[in-house]
């Protein structure tokens, strides 16, 4: 590494956003905790492990943050570019960095003090204020990645990160040009891809139209995207209500999803008791979600992502049962709504604990008592309703807490917790998701777009049901994987179907 005093240091300082307006002599102060240093490709900036003492910013090049594992495997965090500041929450936080920090490219850093930087905040609480929103700004990302990580497929996911890259000007009608600036053995990485994976996403939106690909140019077909994702992001709200997306070709950059009382309401006809019955139903499905994936956390399937999807699940119940509190207008809704806060109490306190085969016993009627009572809380709602399509809305809910129900009981079945009851519910919840299908298909049969999700909807109902019925694999975990994956696009496939008919015409 190389450092050197940049004559120009100064005017980068005062051009940063963390510092702008600053008072000369807190500058000056600056200047004095500055220098300026050079990595070259491959080079480590830090380690992890390494004391955090300044806060980076590149001014040219690029840096990869990654974590990395005893046996030698990378997570990459992010790819940064010109312009961006780093290692920020380490110097206010934990003080050391746990991820690493390594040029990818030829790289020039300016390279801020911290005892300097703490200086300046004490002195002007704008430069707190404005490092604290970078340091949210980057939370929120971190969660929305997460969550997409988790939620979306692969393809969907990089489709999202063209449309960031694009910018908010783009021409939502013709087509859009990009030049990647990381390789593609990069760009993998960061989305947690195996080459292969990235490359069978690329040829996906190829095929659908949806890009072009010619070496490290994209083009983007946009009147194709915006066809795609009116069909596909409706899938969403289920996920993370209130909580921003991956990047999208919005103002800031950052589009918001919906929340979920407010994600069904597409046009001026959609009533709120009819929002209540899809939130309420929701808790029904959240139920169950729990249990599958308490029950896989104990079995040791995929644990990283069910203990996300857990977390998560956990995280809205709490936000929904408040949400509900003020939609529970009548004297039943009220009582019903209290029983469920009651039974919610106790299961949650078993879901927060370590998983164990002696719990998952205790798991089995607890997690009965929530459906129970969230079941009862949706019915009040669709009866003070009392419209057809608020019993539409609590049919589709139904059918979405049923793809959740039916891997419950698949593990119930396969831990040797109550076989004989768990085999009779899975016959029973089969029978009931085939037969509410149909009717569901009868009951709006000139809705297009309802009629080809009910079609997506079967197609992933059917592998689920070939997933659980499944007795050839020599182990119990692959089958279990191949329940949680198809119980998850099945759930986001219902979402979408509930959502459609929580927008339906009153």
């Amino acid at each position: 590494m190389s450092s050197n005093n940049s004559v120009g240091r100064k005017k980068l300082l005062r051009q940063l956003p963390l510092f702008t307006g600053l008072a000369p002599e807190l500058l000056d102060e600056l200047m004095r905790g500055s220098y300026s240093a050079t990595f070259q490709r491959g080079q480590a900036i830090y380690r992890p492990g390494d004391p955090a003492r300044v806060i980076y910013v590149l001014l040219s090049g690029q840096v990869k943050l990654a974590l990395s594992s005893n046996r030698g495997n990378e997570k990459i965090i992010d790819v940064l570019e010109a312009g961006r500041s780093f290692g920020e929450a380490e110097l206010f936080g934990t003080r050391f960095y746990h991820s690493g920090a390594v040029a990818v490219k030829p790289t020039q850093l300016l390279c801020i003090a911290g005892g300097q930087v703490r200086r300046a905040m004490a002195l002007d609480p704008g430069v707190a204020e404005r490092i604290i929103k970078v340091l949210a700004h980057r939370q929120i990302q971190m969660e929305a990645e997460l969550a997409a990580s988790h939620f979306h497929s692969g393809s969907h996911r990089l489709l999202e990160f063209f449309l960031w890259l694009a910018g908010p000007n783009r021409d939502l009608t013709g087509e859009t040009q990009l030049t990647l600036s990381i390789s593609k053995r990069l760009l993998a990485s960061r989305f947690d891809m195996q080459p292969e994976t990235l490359s069978r996403a690329l040829r996906y939106l190829t095929e659908a139209g949806l890009i072009a690909v010619d070496k490290s140019r994209v083009s983007l077909r946009n009147a194709k995207i915006a066809r795609y994702l009116a069909d596909e992001n409706s899938a969403q709200s289920i996920i993370l209500p209130g909580r921003p997306r991956l990047p999208h070709a919005t103002g800031s950059g950052y589009a918001v999803v919906s929340s979920a009382s407010t994600a069904v309401k597409r046009n001026a006809d959609v009533r709120p008791l009819c929002d209540a019955i899809n939130m309420a139903g929701r808790q029904r499905m959240l139920s169950q979600r729990m249990a599958k994936s308490w029950l896989m956390l104990e079995q040791g399937i995929m644990s990283r992502r069910v203990r996300l999807i857990l977390r998560e699940s956990m995280d809205m119940f709490d936000s929904q049962i408040v949400e509900l509190d003020s939609l529970a207008n009548s004297a039943e809704s009220r009582a019903a709504h209290g029983e469920l806060c009651e039974v919610w109490k106790p299961y949650r306190a078993l879901l927060d604990s370590e998983p164990s085969k002696k719990a998952a016993h205790e798991l089995f009627s607890m997690n009965e008592d929530v459906l129970a009572a969230a079941q009862n809380l949706t019915q009040g709602f669709e009866q003070d309703d009392g419209t057809r399509q608020g019993k539409l809305v609590n049919l589709a809910g139904r059918e979405r807490m049923l793809s959740q129900r039916a891997a419950k009981f698949f593990m119930f079945r396969n831990m040797g917790i109550q076989v004989s009851k768990c085999r009779a519910e899975l016959k029973r919840t089969d029978e009931e998701f085939s037969t509410a299908l149909l009717e569901l298909a009868s009951a709006s049969p000139q809705q297009q777009k309802i009629k080809d999700e009910l079609e997506k909807v079967e197609r992933h109902w059917n592998a689920m049901r070939a997933a659980i019925a499944d007795r050839s694999a020599s182990s119990f975990a692959p089958t279990a994987r191949k329940v949680l994956i198809t119980s998850e696009n099945l759930l986001q496939r219902m979402n979408t179907a509930v959502n459609l008919y929580a927008g339906l015409p009153a």
